[in-house]
């Protein structure tokens, strides 16, 4: 009776002894290992009690860690941690830190998602006890919490620049287990990073970035931590930082998007009213400042750039996910590291030529799963398009793999890889480069829109299992159908006559309306219908007036304007769909005052072609500015800004229609300083060159 319990301690303790054996019967393999594992699901089940929590620690890892989650081990499975859990939420006090830490790791990675259980394991990581944690327990247990979607109560206590709890402290509310283990665990990260692995740190600010939590302390102090700090410091360590030469191609991809995730949480739907004065890609480019520091954050993303590009063996050993949510995040900040994409550009033509050289459709008779998922493919391309980075070879390959994969010959149906979101984004992205492959354009809008007859509509919804395009695909096929009608007509692809009334979410004329302003985590792309006016356009509207520009501001263009050859382009295009800041409309001719939303921010210099890319982080930042309860941050023009790809659609598009647009970019207006005879100067120069 070694476990005291009636013999349940043996058979526990027996549970613990592993013994690996090599073997080439796969098939035979798999279902031993599953009669193995039902059989001691059977035989624990009722002896549950008996174990003592680090064998039910064991006998859960060792479920998660041989993919117990077959169709055939399912049920059984399910009971058995269904009976961990229970004895979690009586048993809780016995639990060790690495109990709660490893079995909470084993109930997120086997799919089991049980409230309940979850906020009984977390309530044993408490602040009070965090310092006798080991770090691995801490990252475990958050990184669980937020894969199994337990989302703290108050999301929004660590908000130090957008949230209205500023400066709260958690004694004072009602307790809630989940935020104090967020809290235990961010805590112990800031106060001994060092102590932490890469794969820990990862794990930490992923987990805040996927539950909507937000930061910025936490966040700007790794960031010092990996590379280093800004201003004087007496530690030379403190000044280098880190590095980031520990972190896997996993840690590297989600290290970028929990940092671009943190930026983009307050503008997201169903989230609290921010601080910050500014919405939308603006918005999310200020906060980004605040949070971290413009010169931190540039530092950190060239660091990730270079590590990528020269450490252990590049950008080769990054799977198609890493390199998706690295570039993804780049683009959502507004960063653009040239030698990061031109790589990124050539890995993934060489990956995809392979892939269909290997998998010819015509001859392919069994399915082989594609290296590239759809959210993958959508979001790299955003990327690329939102950067305004063209890379025609790879948008060409990329297309060939799309019709590889699910083409007319190909194994999947276009629904089994790609989301309606995902089609609308590679449409966008098509259009913003300026490039129109056959196949994946026709394929682009098959997914979408099937035939295009109305009948389509609830087989298409029943297909995808939404009820409809959302708003935001919506107007991008808007502009994607006008780029097309002027600049590839000879594809023949068009919207349904009456698009989009019967195929949207809401099925109503809202669909016609202006678009919202609100960006979701599906990568949408932006309006190009922009009405607001900042003081910036103002003072340049009063210039150009007293230069004798006549003009009114924010010129809306809508369907009646969208001529080809005198005939409307479509009758199904809104009421308003483009604006100008400010416009002559008599002579066509349009000013556009380009805030820093119209430009990225280039970090490396296009004759970086060394070995080693080194970046530029020494340019000088903006800096913190307020104006009534919001705040903000004033970018400065540090000479490597650009236009993106949004901005450079715009354009193209009023080009397409006969305007001429001229473009003022922030910084140069800013740099005249209020002084209006330079101003006069300046607006007098512009218009002798356009006009």
């Amino acid at each position: 009776n070694a476990g005291g319990g009636g013999g349940g301690g043996a058979i526990a303790a027996g549970y613990n002894d592993y013994l690996y054996l090599a073997s080439d019967r796969d098939e035979e393999d798999r279902r031993l290992v599953s009669e193995a594992l039902e059989a001691a699901a059977t035989d624990a089940l009722p002896r549950l009690g008996y174990f003592r929590p680090q064998e039910l620690n064991n006998l859960c890892w060792a479920y998660a860690r041989l993919g117990h989650r077959d169709r055939d081990d399912r049920e059984n499975a399910d009971r058995l941690f269904h009976g961990v859990g229970m004895q979690i939420v009586r048993r809780r006090g016995q639990f060790t830190p690495q109990d709660v830490g490893t079995t909470l790791w084993s109930f997120a990675t086997a799919e089991y998602f049980n409230k309940e259980v979850y906020m009984a394991a977390s309530s044993q990581v408490t602040r009070r006890r965090a310092r006798s944690f080991k770090p691995q327990e801490l990252s475990n247990t958050v990184w669980a919490l937020a894969t199994a979607g337990v989302v703290p109560r108050y999301t929004d206590i660590f908000d130090t620049t957008h949230s209205k709890t500023e400066g709260m402290d958690l004694e004072g509310l009602e307790y809630d287990p989940v935020t104090e283990c967020f809290a235990a665990a961010t805590d112990e990260l800031m106060h001994r990073p060092e102590e932490f692995k890469e794969q820990e740190i990862k794990d930490v600010l992923w987990s805040l970035s996927r539950v909507g939590v937000r930061h910025p302390a936490l966040f700007r102090s790794v960031a010092e931590h990996l590379v280093g700090r800004d201003g004087v410091v007496v530690d030379m360590s403190a000044a280098v930082g880190r590095g980031l030469s520990g972190f896997s191609p996993q840690g590297i991809g989600n290290l970028a998007w929990s940092y671009a995730k943190q930026a983009q949480i307050p503008f997201l739907d169903g989230t609290t009213k921010p601080n910050v004065g500014s919405s939308g890609r603006q918005g999310v480019y200020e906060t980004s400042c605040l949070d971290i520091g413009e010169f931190l954050i540039n530092r950190l993303f060239s660091r990730i750039a270079e590590s990528a590009l020269n450490e252990n063996g590049g950008m080769d050993r990054f799977k198609a996910q890493d390199l998706s949510n690295t570039a993804w995040a780049f683009a959502t900040l507004g960063l653009l590291h040239r030698n990061y994409f031109n790589n990124a550009a050539d890995n993934v033509i060489k990956r995809m030529l392979t892939y269909i050289r290997h998998n010819p459709s015509k001859k392919r008779s069994v399915k082989s799963l594609p290296p590239w998922k759809g959210q993958e493919v959508a979001n790299l391309l955003w990327a690329f398009a939102t950067l305004n980075y063209r890379a025609p070879v790879m948008v060409d390959t990329i297309s060939k793999y799309a019709e590889t994969v699910c083409g007319q010959n190909g194994s999947y149906s276009i629904d089994e890889i790609f989301k309606r979101q995902e089609l609308a984004n590679i449409a966008w992205s098509c259009a913003v480069l300026g490039q129109y492959p056959e196949e994946i354009m026709k394929l682009t809008y098959t997914g979408l829109l099937g035939s295009g007859d109305p009948s389509e509509v609830v087989r298409m919804n029943q297909l995808y299992k939404d009820g409809g395009l959302q708003s935001q695909s919506i107007m991008s096929l808007f502009y994607v159908q006008m780029a097309v009608d002027f600049e590839a007509p000879q594809l023949g692809i068009s919207l349904p006559p009456d698009f989009p009334y019967g195929w949207g979410e809401s099925h109503n004329d809202n669909t016609r309306q202006r678009p919202s302003n609100v960006q979701d985590d599906n990568r949408d792309t932006s309006s190009l219908l922009e009405l607001s006016t900042s003081r910036l356009q103002t003072d340049i509207s009063d210039a150009l007036q007293r230069n004798g520009f006549q003009h009114k501001q924010e010129h809306v263009i809508g369907a009646q304007d969208l001529l080809r050859a005198g005939e409307p382009i479509s009758s199904s295009f809104p009421s308003e769909f483009l604006s100008i800041d400010i416009a002559n409309i008599e002579d066509k001719t349009g000013v556009e005052v380009d805030g820093p939303s119209h430009f990225v921010n280039v970090l490396d210099d296009d004759s970086d072609k060394d070995s080693f890319v080194r970046s530029h982080v020494l340019s000088k930042g903006g800096e913190f500015k307020s104006k009534g309860d919001k705040v903000g941050w004033e970018f400065i023009s540090n000479g490597r800004r650009q236009s993106n790809g949004p901005t450079a659609l715009k354009h193209r598009l009023l080009g397409h229609l006969g305007w001429c647009i001229i473009h003022i970019p922030f910084w140069e207006w800013r740099g005249l300083g209020g002084d209006g005879p330079s101003e006069d100067d300046y607006c007098r120069n512009l218009l002798e060159e356009a006009i």
